[in-house]
């Protein structure tokens, strides 16, 4: 089987990224294009997120993660359903979480509708208050998804 990027193509093992994925494992063993083609096409995921992917599929680790490393295997791991990746990349995050990169964790948790994730960063951005309140980011997240902005702050009015 292989995995092909916007600018590469990876080979990989069936039975692995089947172990490690119920997607992969459907995408393997269903009649899908996936399993016909013997290709599975990644284009929404960089080269550099499907490699980190893969090394922990087939290694359990992770290597040199940035931030945004984070992030987007975070996304990846919601994708293709690796909970144990995506449960690391969430500590990660929790672990690196700050005023300045509350609002973007909180969307990343919004957006993959990881709940736990989602209230615990509320909750950090409540007891913050003031501090993330009046941020740009804060503003960003309101220009760009008031729901969200207006769920988090009406959490507040609900504890009072």
């Amino acid at each position: 089987m292989k995995l092909r990027t916007n600018t590469t193509t990876i080979p990989v093992h069936k039975p692995i990224l089947g172990a490690r994925s119920s997607v992969f494992r459907a995408m393997f063993s269903n009649d899908m294009k996936e399993k016909t083609q013997g290709c599975v096409d990644v284009t929404d995921l960089d080269d550099d997120t499907v490699l980190r992917m893969l090394l922990y599929i087939y290694t359990d680790k992770m290597e040199d993660l940035h931030w945004e490393s984070v992030c987007q295997l975070h996304a990846a791991a919601d994708k293709y359903d690796i909970a144990s990746l995506r449960s690391k990349c969430t500590a990660i995050l929790e672990a690196k979480l700050s005023p300045t990169n509350a609002r973007q964790i909180l969307s990343l948790a919004d957006m993959h509708q990881y709940q736990e994730l989602k209230k615990t960063i509320q909750k950090y951005i409540l007891k913050q208050g003031g501090t993330i309140f009046s941020s740009e980011e804060w503003k960003s997240l309101m220009d760009t998804n008031p729901r969200l902005a207006a769920e988090t702050m009406h959490i507040n009015w609900n504890e009072h």
